[in-house]
C-alpha cells in the first residue's frame, strides 16, 4: 500500500517494445545521454516480467495467466462470453459485496459502444474478490472463476522478452565490460524465455481443427470457441510455424472475415457475435492494426503496408496526412500536463491503463518541438483521435482524443515516410 491510488492488475506487457522503440528512435546523441537510464529501464522492465513469469505461470507452463478481462486489453471480447457467465454465477453464489463505482465510461460514452452492465457485474465482482484475498496471486488463482491463458497477453509477452533482450545488447555495446557481460547474459535469457513462451503458444493456443489462435480456459481446461483479432498476433515474434502463418494469413485477407472496408474487426465480420459499435464485439481498434501489422510486415509486406495506409485514412477521417499529423501533436500536448509536456495526464480518457501509456511514449520522440495546442475556430477538430472505428464504414466510435490513438498515428505516419523513402 502506498498513498498513490494504483491498480491491483495489470495490462498486456507492452513495455518492452515501447522501451526499445524509444531507444531506437531518440538517436545516437541522445542515447549516450541517457544511457544510464535505459539501463535502470531495462533493470525495471526485467523485474516485471519476473514478477509475471514468478505470479502469473503457477503450473510452469511457460503461458502467463490473466485473472480479470482488463487485464487482456480486450475488456468484453465475444471469446470470454462463457466465463463471464461463469464469473457472474460464481459472485451471486458467493456473497462478496460488489461495489459497481458507478459508470464513468456510459457517461462519457453511448452504452451501445460500451461493454454491458452484465459484463461490468463480472468485472467488479472480480475486483471485490481480489481484495478479499488482498490480491494474493496464489490465494486468488486458487479461488478464482477467471482463470484465463490470453492469446494476445502472452503474444505480446513474447515480443516484449524479445525487444528487452535487443535493448540489452544495444546498451551492453556500449557499456563498461563488466555491465556489459551482465546485459548480454540477461539478454540471452530473455531470448530463452520468449522462445519457450512461443513453443507453448504454437503448442497449446493453436486449434488444429479451426486452424487458429485461441484463448485458454484454465478453469474449464478448453480452448476458447470464439475466435478475434488476438488471435492473428501471433504472427509477430516469430511464433507462429509456417502452417499457422498460412492458415491465420487466409483469414486475415478474408474480406468475409477480417478484411474489412475499414480492417481490423476486433471480432470477425462472420462471427454470430459480430457487432460493428460495441467495444471489442467488433469495432477496428488502432492498437490491434499496429500489433498485426508488426507481424505482417515479416510474412506478407504487400498487406502490411495496405493495413498502415488504412489505419492512417481510419484515424485521420477525411484530414490529409499534415493536418491529422498536426492534430495529433496538439492531443499529446493537450492530454498531457506539467511545464515537461510528456508527463501523462491523469485525465479519464486520456491516459489511465498500463499499455495506453506506454505506446503513447513511442511517439514522443517523434515530437521535434513543443507544439501549440491553439485550435482556431473553437470548435471540435477532426480528426478526432477516437479509441475504436466502425470496421465497415469507418465512422469514429468511443471516446475521442485518446492520447494512445494520437501517437499511434504518429507512428505510423513515420513509418509510411520511413517506406516511402
Amino acid at each position: 500500500p502506498t498513498k498513490l491510488r494504483t491498480s491491483g492488475i495489470t495490462q498486456p506487457p507492452v513495455l518492452g517494445i515501447c522501451a526499445l522503440e524509444v531507444y531506437e528512435k531518440i538517436g545516437t546523441e541522445a542515447r549516450g545521454a541517457y544511457h544510464a537510464d535505459f539501463v535502470r529501464i531495462a533493470s525495471g522492465i526485467e523485474k516485471y516480467h519476473q514478477w509475471l513469469i514468478r505470479e502469473r505461470d503457477p503450473w510452469n507452463e511457460n503461458l502467463l495467466l490473466c485473472l480479470h478481462p482488463w487485464e487482456t486489453g480486450t475488456d468484453n471480447s465475444p471469446a470470454f462470453d462463457p466465463l463471464i457467465d461463469s464469473t457472474r454465477l460464481f459472485v451471486g453464489e458467493s456473497g462478496l459485496y460488489v461495489d459497481n463505482f458507478g459508470r464513468a465510461d456510459t457517461s462519457h460514452v453511448s452504452q451501445d459502444q460500451r461493454p454491458t452492465d452484465r459484463d461490468y457485474y463480472a468485472y467488479f465482482g472480480l475486483l471485490a474478490l481480489f481484495k478479499s484475498l488482498r490480491y494474493d496471486q496464489e490465494k486468488v488463482i486458487d479461488a478464482s472463476p477467471f482463470l484465463l491463458q490470453d492469446v494476445l497477453f502472452n503474444t505480446v509477452f513474447v515480443a516484449s522478452l524479445r525487444s528487452l533482450a535487443d535493448l540489452q545488447r544495444r546498451l551492453a555495446e556500449s557499456s563498461l565490460p563488466e555491465d556489459s557481460f551482465t546485459l548480454r547474459q540477461a539478454g540471452r535469457d530473455n531470448d530463452l524465455r520468449a522462445d519457450a513462451v512461443a513453443n507453448a503458444i504454437r503448442s497449446k493456443l493453436w486449434d488444429p481443427r479451426k486452424k487458429c489462435f485461441l484463448s485458454y480456459d484454465c478453469r474449464g481446461n478448453a480452448l476458447l470457441s470464439t475466435l478475434t483479432v488476438s488471435g492473428l498476433l501471433p504472427l509477430m515474434a516469430s511464433i507462429a510455424d509456417e502452417t499457422q502463418v498460412h492458415d491465420t494469413l487466409s483469414r486475415l485477407f478474408d474480406p468475409g472475415q477480417f478484411w474489412s472496408a475499414c480492417p481490423l474487426p476486433s471480432t470477425p465480420l462472420d462471427s454470430s457475435s459480430f457487432n460493428p459499435r460495441r467495444y471489442w464485439s467488433g469495432p477496428s481498434w488502432p492498437v490491434t492494426n499496429w500489433l498485426v501489422l508488426r507481424g505482417l510486415r515479416d510474412h506478407a509486406p504487400e498487406y502490411a503496408r495496405a493495413l498502415l495506409l488504412h489505419s492512417l485514412e481510419m484515424i485521420a477521417e477525411g484530414s490529409d496526412v499534415e493536418t491529422a499529423r498536426q492534430a495529433a501533436l496538439r492531443t499529446m500536448e493537450r492530454n498531457s500536463v506539467n511545464e515537461d509536456f510528456t508527463t501523462p495526464s491523469t485525465r479519464q480518457y486520456r491516459h489511465a491503463w498500463l499499455w495506453d501509456s506506454a505506446i503513447v511514449a513511442v511517439s514522443w520522440p517523434l515530437v521535434e518541438e513543443r507544439p501549440s495546442i491553439e485550435h482556431e475556430g473553437g470548435t471540435p477538430e477532426t480528426p478526432g483521435f477516437w479509441e475504436y472505428y466502425h470496421p465497415t464504414t469507418g465512422a469514429p466510435l468511443g471516446a475521442p482524443q485518446m492520447t494512445w490513438t494520437a501517437s499511434l498515428f504518429l507512428e505510423l505516419d513515420a513509418l509510411s515516410r520511413t517506406a516511402d523513402s
